[in-house]
């Protein structure tokens, strides 16, 4: 607290000292009954200044060093009210407020957390009981005799893949905030990765015919964690053929530099507009496709690849231009130490 701002804020206690000694001088001086003589006029004022000066400086230094523990507490990242020893009557009433505020949201928050954890628990198991059924749909209508090549049939399985893509969204996220229980970094051949995504959206290539261009070679390895790799390269790959129309193509290919790996997915698609571009990682955003081109779009699938690229160390770039494709690009940094992942 500077002596200004206490200045400032005593400017009342200020101007009332100085019209109470004019008050008191005057009397003494204009009453000639007093005969006080003009010097000790002078000397009551200076002594009075004296004794105002050292309480303004009490003061100033009892307020200034609570203002400083109170500016340590704001500074500090735990903003539990620990507060310091109130200095006067209306600081113990606000310390009181603020006290009965805290418990009150400590006892909100802890409700919130239950409730929360209890819906994520119902959703994560809702999750992995669905996928059964799924599981069971794709199985039976690959054994079916009849069932091979029809228009139907192809629809159907297209229908239960997305299902099952939203299914596994929903499991995604719910692990995301415990990321790191459930990951290990080995080093991953990213060509079977890609073919293991592309097999999933197989039905989808042969019903828009689209070309794939897979410029991957074998061996090409990155550090990562191929379970969650998958999960992203599904989501960047979905979204390709969802905007890529009929006869179009989706090439996959890597480049290598002295600092990074980059896997390119690029379609020519419709592209995207150039005002959605910075917002496509954000939570729920669907731009003008989503709305315009497939009203099913969620605007989960970017933000959560995105939030979860960035836990393992890599990150996730898109170029595009509206009408003539897109190009998204996964960067995979050469790290020395895995150690900084493990903290995100």
């Amino acid at each position: 607290m500077s002596f200004i701002k206490y200045l400032k804020d005593n400017i009342k206690l200020i101007i009332f000292y100085v019209i109470l000694m004019m008050f008191i001088s005057l009397a003494i001086y204009l009453d000639r009954r007093n005969r006080v003589l003009n010097s000790n006029i002078l000397y009551i004022e200076f002594v009075s200044l004296l004794i105002f000066t050292l309480y303004i400086f009490i003061d100033f230094t009892i307020k200034s060093n609570h203002i400083k523990k109170l500016n340590n507490i704001l500074s500090c990242k735990d903003r539990t009210p620990i507060l310091p020893e109130p200095v006067g009557y209306k600081d113990e009433i606000y310390s009181s407020i603020i006290q009965n505020l805290y418990e009150e949201y400590t006892v909100d928050k802890r409700n919130m957390e239950h409730d929360f954890s209890e819906n994520k628990d119902f959703m994560t198991a809702w999750a992995h009981e669905i996928k059964t059924p799924i599981t069971t749909s794709k199985l039976l209508l690959d054994s079916s005799k009849d069932s091979l090549n029809t228009d139907f049939v192809l629809s159907l399985k297209e229908e239960i893949e997305r299902i099952d893509d939203y299914v596994e969204k929903v499991l995604y996220y719910s692990r995301s905030d415990n990321f790191s229980k459930d990951y290990v970094i080995t080093e991953v051949d990213i060509k079977k990765v890609i073919n293991e995504s592309i097999k999933k959206h197989s039905i989808i290539f042969i019903k828009k015919h689209i070309h794939l261009i897979n410029e991957v070679s074998q061996n090409i390895c990155v550090d990562t964690d191929k379970k969650w790799l998958l999960f992203i390269i599904d989501q960047l790959l979905s979204n390709s053929l969802k905007y890529t129309n009929t006869q179009g193509s989706i090439t996959f290919k890597i480049i290598e530099s002295g600092k990074e790996k980059i896997l390119i997915i690029e379609d020519t698609g419709i592209g995207i507009k150039s005002q959605d571009i910075n917002h496509l990682f954000s939570k729920a955003f669907t731009g003008f496709n989503g709305r315009n081109e497939n009203i099913k779009a969620t605007g989960f699938g970017l933000y959560l690849s995105q939030k979860l690229a960035k836990k393992l160390g890599h990150y996730i770039t898109i170029e595009s231009k509206y009408g003539c494709g897109t190009k998204a690009c996964i960067h995979f940094p050469k790290w020395n130490d895995y150690y900084d992942v493990t903290k995100m």
